[in-house]
């Protein structure tokens, strides 16, 4: 029998249609390879942009543990006792952030750094910080500082308010005017604060996550 006359016509089509597969798929291919160039330089244009922050807030923090330290000095605290501070501040914080008992809190520890040779237990009792932050503290008898007095015994307790906010300031991101005001600190007075105050006021804004 002869062969019919669309056979050739119809092979033909189907080498047309292959073709045209063929090209359809390697144009989705290079549209999808395409798809994932842009998403890997993406991907590391982010993540040079991420270690970039990294490292910036990394440089941040080495200058303020730098400035930190300087002012501890500055206060007399040597460099094995911020080492030593350090280590026992070290571990893991209990859920709640709070002290277990028998631990001791902020101010306990700070006490005992800024004056190694005295025992925590033997200074003022711990005077808790107003509950609202924009508490008016200085107008308050219980909770302005007063000026130095040469004749004390615990006169290395006291320490100059201003450095004290500017401490605590560093230390938590509050600010030295808000952190003045909790403390009781008189504009225009030399006033003094105790190492426990200062160490209620690190515990208060640190516990309550105040940054400014």
């Amino acid at each position: 029998m002869p062969p019919s006359p669309t056979e050739p016509k119809t092979e033909k089509e189907t080498r047309n249609r292959v073709r045209d597969n063929q090209r359809r798929s390697r144009a989705r291919r290079k549209e999808y390879l395409q798809d994932l160039e842009q998403r890997l330089r993406h991907a590391e244009q982010h993540g040079i942009h991420a270690s970039v922050q990294v490292q910036a807030a990394a440089r941040q923090v080495s200058e303020e543990n730098k400035r930190l330290r300087l002012l501890l000095r500055h206060h007399g605290v040597s460099d094995a006792s911020i080492e030593s501070y350090l280590a026992a501040t070290g571990t893991a914080v209990p859920p709640g952030g709070g002290s277990r008992a028998g631990t001791p809190g902020a101010a306990q520890r700070l006490d005992r750094l800024l004056n190694p040779g005295t025992n925590s237990t033997a200074t003022s009792p711990r005077i808790p910080l107003p509950e609202s932050r924009l508490s008016t503290a200085a107008s308050s008898t219980n909770s302005t500082c007063a000026p130095p007095s040469p004749a004390s015994p615990n006169a290395t307790n006291d320490n100059n308010c201003s450095m004290a906010a500017d401490l605590i300031s560093t230390m938590t991101g509050v600010n030295p005017h808000e952190v003045r005001t909790s403390l009781g600190c008189t504009p225009g007075m030399d006033c003094h604060v105790d190492n426990n105050r200062i160490g209620s006021a690190i515990e208060y804004f640190t516990e309550s996550g105040v940054v400014t």
